[in-house]
């Protein structure tokens, strides 16, 4: 059966928020939320990444480059592949899509 998820603003209370909002089959949606100048380390995962960003300005930074994500902008991450982020200019608000190959 269908499922619809409300996607709420923690920001009023936190620095950064991340939250689980579905799982099924082989993929997990979360939600990412930073204030602007908040930072997620270098990190790596070991599933596709896809990010989608709702609303302002994310930085993903890799070993040998930048790119700057707005809501017009869609990111897939390789499995393995170190990055850390940054909301740029204001706060930043993503959906994150991880998606397990085996």
């Amino acid at each position: 059966m269908m499922e619809t998820i409300k996607l709420e603003s923690h920001l009023g209370s936190v620095p950064k928020h991340i939250g689980k909002l579905a799982e099924f089959g082989k993929a997990v949606v979360m939600q990412l939320q930073l204030r602007a100048g908040e930072t997620i380390p270098e990190h790596r995962t070991e599933a596709d990444v896809l990010i989608v960003v709702q609303s302002g300005q994310a930085v993903f930074v890799f070993q040998d480059r930048q790119v700057t994500l707005d809501p017009r902008t869609l990111l897939h991450i390789l499995p393995g592949e170190a990055h850390s982020v940054h909301a740029a200019d204001g706060d930043a608000e993503l959906l994150v899509i991880k998606v397990a190959r085996s």
